[in-house]
C-alpha cells in the first residue's frame, strides 16, 4: 500500500495528498463502524448515513485529486467521479429508498471506482498510485454489488456498503499516516538545507 517508495520528481506536492485521504479514511471507518453496530437499521437510516457518506465522500474523492492533478484524461474521470458521489448523495437524501441508495450509489461508487484505478495505473509516478488502485478496487467491487442486495433490505445495503468503508479506511489510513510523515520528514530537511551556511571559497 503506502510501502513503495518514492519516485524521484514526484515531489513534495504528491505528499500533500495525507490530508485529503486521512479525511476520507476518518469518514469511512465512522460509517464502516455505524454499519457494524447498528443492528436492525430502517430505510430511513440507510437513505441519510448512506446519503452522507457518499456526499462528503465525493467532497473528499474530488479534494484528493484536485490537491495533486493528474493527466487529462485521469483528471476529466476522477472528476467525473466525484461528481457522481456527490449526485448519488443528495439522490439518496432526497429519495430516502432503498432503491435509490442501491442503484445512485452503485453507479457512483463504480465509476469513481474505475477512475481511481485508471488514475493509480496511469500515474504511476503519483507517490499513491497503489493505494488508489487499491482504494479504486474497492469502490468498484462495492458498486457491482450493491443492486444485487436490494432485495435483502436496508441492513444488507448497509452490510456492503459499510464493508467496503472499512476496507478502503483501512487503505487509506495506512497511505495518509505514511505520506504524511514522509512529507513532514521532507519539510524537515528542506528546512535544514535552507539554514546551513553557504561555504565560503
Amino acid at each position: 500500500m503506502a510501502t513503495a517508495p518514492l519516485v524521484p520528481g514526484s515531489g513534495t506536492a504528491g505528499l500533500r495528498v495525507w490530508r485529503p485521504l486521512l479525511a476520507r479514511a476518518v469518514l469511512s471507518a465512522v460509517f464502516g463502524l455505524l454499519t457494524v453496530f447498528w443492528r436492525e437499521p430502517s430505510t430511513l437510516v440507510v437513505s441519510v448515513a448512506g446519503g452522507l457518506y457518499l456526499l462528503i465522500g465525493g467532497a473528499g474523492y474530488l479534494w484528493t485529486h484536485q490537491v495533486s492533478a493528474g493527466l487529462p484524461l485521469t483528471t476529466a474521470l476522477t472528476r467525473i467521479g466525484g461528481g457522481l458521489l456527490l449526485g448519488a448523495g443528495v439522490v439518496s437524501l432526497v429519495f430516502a429508498d432503498d432503491r435509490s441508495f442501491a442503484l445512485a450509489g452503485s453507479v457512483a461508487l463504480f465509476v469513481a471506482g474505475i477512475a481511481e484505478l485508471i488514475r493509480g495505473l496511469g500515474d504511476r509516478r503519483h507517490p499513491a498510485a497503489r493505494d488508489f488502485v487499491l482504494v479504486g478496487v474497492i469502490g468498484l467491487a462495492t458498486g457491482l454489488i450493491l443492486p444485487f442486495v436490494e432485495d435483502l433490505g436496508p441492513q444488507a445495503l448497509l452490510g456492503v456498503s459499510g464493508g467496503g468503508a472499512l476496507l478502503s479506511a483501512v487503505v487509506l489510513g495506512i497511505a495518509a499516516l505514511s505520506y504524511r510523515h514522509d512529507s513532514a520528514v521532507s519539510a524537515s530537511e528542506d528546512q535544514g538545507a535552507r539554514s546551513e551556511p553557504d561555504t565560503v571559497n
